[in-house]
């Protein structure tokens, strides 16, 4: 019996160690090319939005347990016009954590957006500009568009969180199974 605790534990030792030394995080480097005027750049993007940033929160992104962890801060932002693509009331736009721009709730940007995999996007190369007034975006781009229609996209931002939950996960798994290994070992020993 203490043989098999001693395995047990000792094979979980191994597997917690390996777990946390096989996450090593990647260093990245961060070059934009040279901008052009604001309309150049513009077209470079797929569209531009002006609006109120409503909130902010940092998710963390991973592929799979093992992957790579990266920040990823998103915005809500309430939209007032657009310019290029028509998009909803609320839109909700990734940003780079480490580089991206330094907003803050409550005040308006015109914010250059990209879109990949159904995900709306402000590179930390692209220029947002913090504008109290509509009427600057719309002397340098036109009128643009009005929102195509009332969205609350507040709930989607609910199960963003910056907390690492795989840890905890494999951790219970881990209890649980050692529990189980633990309450045979009883079983056998008082039938035995």
């Amino acid at each position: 019996m203490e043989k098999l605790k001693h395995r047990l534990f000792t094979i979980i030792f191994l597997f917690t160690t390996i777990f946390f030394f096989a996450n090593g995080q990647d260093v990245k480097a961060l070059s934009c090319a040279e901008k052009g005027s604001l309309q150049e750049e513009l077209d470079g993007y797929n569209g531009a939005v002006y609006g109120e940033i409503k909130k902010m929160k940092v998710d963390l992104k991973q592929e799979g347990i093992t992957g790579i962890k990266e920040k990823v801060r998103y915005i809500l932002v309430e939209v007032e016009r657009s310019w290029k693509t028509e998009v909803d009331s609320q839109v909700i736009v990734a940003t780079d954590y480490t580089w991206g721009f330094n907003f803050k709730e409550g005040s308006k940007y015109f914010i250059l957006i990209s879109e990949m995999d159904g995900e709306l996007s402000s590179s930390p190369c692209s220029t947002t500009i913090e504008m109290n007034n509509l009427n600057q975006a719309t002397e340098q781009f036109g009128e643009g568009f009005g929102p195509k229609q009332q969205v609350n996209l507040e709930p989607k931002m609910w199960f963003m969180m910056e907390q690492d939950f795989d840890l905890y996960i494999v951790l219970a798994i881990i209890l649980v199974v050692s529990a189980v290994f633990i309450m045979r070992a009883r079983k056998k020993r008082k039938r035995g």
